[in-house]
């Protein structure tokens, strides 16, 4: 590892000082998506079609999009089959799970850095001070955002029948499973953690904020969570289950009713287009009306983290981990992307200026299938045949670009993991530090 750290830097150094070529002075400094040639739409129709007929999916939307036109988008199957099959189209909601955190918990921690209220190094407990007992006195908002805080990772199947007090309350409670900041271990309470911190440092519920916030100011108006959305929106909802009731979802998910911040977005896969093409815009320097967050917030949101055994994370969003198995085999590193467990997906790729939205409802109706390989396929196909505006820059010089970028970040982050150990967690009260 060490060996292999060295390699890198010796490589990342070079790469960062050496002279800009006289052919590239002056050139396009962004390469420019511009379609989807027609044997790619076939191609990618017949990954989607060849997952419904294995039982993977129902069906499914899929929208590429690049930062400034949508270049392909279609929807596939059937939405439901209860009472009776309902064909698919773009107005379907989904439930994103995961990619919540990310697009609408991670967004809001960053939106209220970006106005001064918060803090990445904030102690949790400034913000929640009963979370600081058992030895989590000295956790961070940034360890929450990157998956090494040492959280537990769920909560107990005992809590299926809770309520979300009850659920937060445990979660507060809890022990540590490692020291901070020490170790990468994905956590879905790290998530409603930070879900609670929006509401305390914003002085609305998270869900309100989210959507007036970041949501309705872009222009998405089929996005919502189970606290905010009305009658209209919800029967367009995709169910999870089949005979889907709140109990069902209780008992087999453990989808609690207001438990939101790490799953919870509902929401059309044009709006999570919308949403994933403004970060893509600011990823490359450019800013979006009605976006709330500027590029250089989402600059300092996607930089590449190190968090242990060659893991690597940004804020909220996964970039090289066990995780990003849906960036596919062509597309750059230096993207960046998440997915969902309900069978959904987004890669951002600034480099080759594409975003990629997967929606489905995977679990209905039988929970056979997984679309984490539909997923890889689909990004592998748009990263190898999008086509590009010959007079931008060159999207392959441009991903190479972007790849030594985020090496060089790489190395220089896991030069500095983990950080000075302190103190094991302990399991004693503490003062409710200041954040």
């Amino acid at each position: 590892m060490v060996r292999l750290l060295a390699v890198a830097l010796s490589a990342a150094s070079l790469a960062t000082i050496a002279p800009v070529p006289l052919a590239d002075r002056g050139a396009p400094r962004l390469a420019l998506a511009t379609r989807i040639p027609a044997d790619a739409a076939r191609t990618l129709d017949r990954l989607v079609a060849d997952a419904m007929r294995e039982g993977d999916v129902p069906g499914g939307v899929l929208v590429v999009t690049s930062s400034t036109r949508v270049l392909y988008r279609r929807a596939y199957g059937v939405r439901t089959l209860e009472p009776r099959p309902v064909r698919n189209d773009p107005a379907t909601l989904y439930e994103f799970a995961s990619m919540t955190k990310p697009m609408a918990t991670a967004a809001a921690i960053m939106l209220l850095v970006q106005r001064g209220v918060v803090r990445l190094g904030d102690r949790v407990g400034g913000w929640i001070p009963e979370f600081a007992q058992n030895g989590k006195h000295d956790v961070t908002l940034l360890q929450l955002l990157t998956h090494t805080s040492g959280m537990q990772i769920d909560y107990a199947r005992a809590d299926y029948q809770a309520d979300a007090a009850t659920i937060r309350a445990h979660t507060y409670a809890a022990p540590l499973r490692f020291a901070p900041g020490t170790k990468f271990e994905y956590s879905d309470l790290g998530f409603v953690t930070l879900a609670d911190v929006v509401s305390r440092a914003s002085g609305k519920p998270y869900e309100r904020f989210v959507q007036d916030e970041l949501f309705r100011p872009l222009g998405m108006r089929d996005s919502f969570f189970d606290t905010t959305i009305d009658a209209a929106h919800a029967a367009r909802l995709a169910p999870q289950i089949r005979d889907q009731s709140v109990q069902h979802l209780r008992d087999a998910y453990g989808t609690v009713p207001g438990l939101n911040g790490h799953a919870g977005m509902l929401a059309t896969a044009d709006d999570v287009a919308l949403l994933a093409r403004a970060f893509l815009r600011a990823a490359r320097g450019e800013t979006t009306r009605g976006f709330a967050l500027t590029p250089a917030t989402v600059r300092a949101m996607i930089e590449a983290r190190y968090v242990g055994n060659g893991n690597v994370r940004a804020i909220g969003w996964d970039a090289d981990s066990v995780y990003s198995r849906n960036r596919g085999d062509i597309f750059p590193r230096g993207g960046f992307g998440h997915t969902g467990s309900s069978g959904t997906s987004v890669w951002i790729d600034p480099a080759t200026d594409v975003a990629v939205v997967f929606a489905s409802n995977a679990h209905y109706p039988d929970d056979k299938g997984t679309t984490l390989f539909l997923e890889a396929k689909i990004d592998t196909v748009v990263a190898a045949m999008v086509e590009h505006d010959p007079d931008a820059r060159d999207p392959v010089d441009a991903a190479r670009a972007q790849t030594e970028r985020f090496d060089a970040d790489t190395v220089r982050s896991a030069l500095q993991f983990p950080p000075t150990p302190g103190p094991a967690p302990t399991p004693r009260p503490s003062p409710s530090p200041t954040p």
